[in-house]
């Protein structure tokens, strides 16, 4: 007989030591507060119905757990995109046992990641190419994107512009990096108009983890874009929305020639839809494939063609409405919140508790 998910006992391992975090809000904690599930930070050496980890747990604990536990593991980005001899793949284990994040030394990271899938009664992941990657070692796979309500507090509905052009951008502060391709773009288009460029971020980040070596997010900025005209906003929910909504083009650059980046989910994409933004990104799986179910075609893969896109929203009132209420209908409904509870419920489902 299956026991009702309200009734078990459920333990947490967050991303971060803080599980207030978006990282954590957003997913397994967005759920559990939906259905109502009574949940602890998962403690080893507790008797658990189900662990629930994200990546930032302490694998070398929950990839021996009993089998008497139901284990789901929640792994957001793509990990086994990494070859093994990667330089951040090869030192993951040697830096998180000496960080204290893991109890146990394991040199090969990635084996314990494996070796935690194959453990994991299921996997949960944002992309279908995370998931064909995954089930060589588990069968019970499921993509679920993130929980956005709190952050979507506002939809755009003026698309006319003033003088000067605004562009927009939101992640994580060592994430501005990914702006390194598109900064001689953004200088060649500052050449030609009054453009701006405002990131919604932190205004410190980690140069090697969470809260070890923080370094402010401006210098990051400085290095990549010298004096031009790019702004911080500290990233809250009330911020997000309202720098967002008074923006005219948000705009997501991705490596395509970083794995690890390459192999990111929608989630930003989907975001910006929420709130009617009209939205440019590098040509990512994941990206791609949304483009297209929205019938759009968004991408930009060289500096040229950032410029080219960039210069025809500008100019194009008519085509930035339409681009942001086609991605707004399309998110609507085929990433509403429905539709992510009822993934997580069949999490539960296969679970046989």
């Amino acid at each position: 007989m299956t026991v009702p998910p309200q009734a078990l006992r459920i333990g947490y391992s967050t991303l971060r030591d803080d599980p207030s975090g978006p990282g954590d809000r957003r997913r397994f904690l967005s759920y559990a507060a939906r259905r109502e599930l009574a949940w602890e930070i998962a403690r080893p050496g507790v008797r658990y119905d189900v662990v629930v980890s994200s990546m930032g747990g302490d694998l070398s604990v929950w990839s021996r757990l009993p089998r008497t536990t139901k284990l789901v593991l929640d792994m957001v980005d793509s990990y086994l995109a990494e070859p093994g001899w990667n330089a951040r793949a090869a030192f993951r284990g040697l830096f998180k046992y000496t960080l204290r994040h893991t109890r146990r030394l394991h040199l090969d990271y990635r084996g314990l990641i494996e070796a935690t899938c194959r453990r994991a009664d299921a996997v949960i992941c944002t992309t279908e190419e995370q998931r064909q990657s995954i089930l060589e070692f588990c069968p019970n796979v499921h993509v679920i994107l993130d929980f956005q309500s709190e952050a979507a507090r506002r939809v755009k509905t003026e698309y006319s512009r003033g003088d000067e052009f605004h562009l927009v951008w939101e992640g994580l502060g060592q994430n501005v990096r990914t702006f390194r391709d598109f900064a001689a773009a953004f200088r060649s288009l500052a050449a030609r108009h009054r453009l701006a460029l405002h990131l919604v971020t932190d205004l410190k980040y980690p140069r090697i983890s969470t809260s070890y070596w923080m370094r402010p997010t401006r210098d990051l900025v400085h290095d990549l874009f010298g004096g031009d005209r790019v702004f911080l906003h500290e990233w809250n929910a009330d911020m997000l929305s309202a720098v967002c909504t008074a923006c005219d083009l948000a705009v997501i650059p991705i490596p395509l020639d970083a794995p690890f980046l390459r192999g990111k989910p929608e989630n930003k994409l989907v975001l910006f839809w929420r709130m009617g933004l009209p939205v440019l990104t590098s040509p990512t799986p994941a990206y791609d494939r949304a483009m297209r179910g929205a019938g759009l075609a968004m991408t930009c893969r060289t500096e040229g063609e950032w410029v080219a896109a960039v210069e025809r929203y500008l100019c194009d009132e008519s085509a930035r409405r339409e681009a942001g209420q086609r991605g707004l209908a399309f998110v609507s409904e085929a990433y509403s919140e429905s539709r992510i509870v009822g993934r997580w419920d069949e999490v539960f489902k296969t679970l046989h508790c």
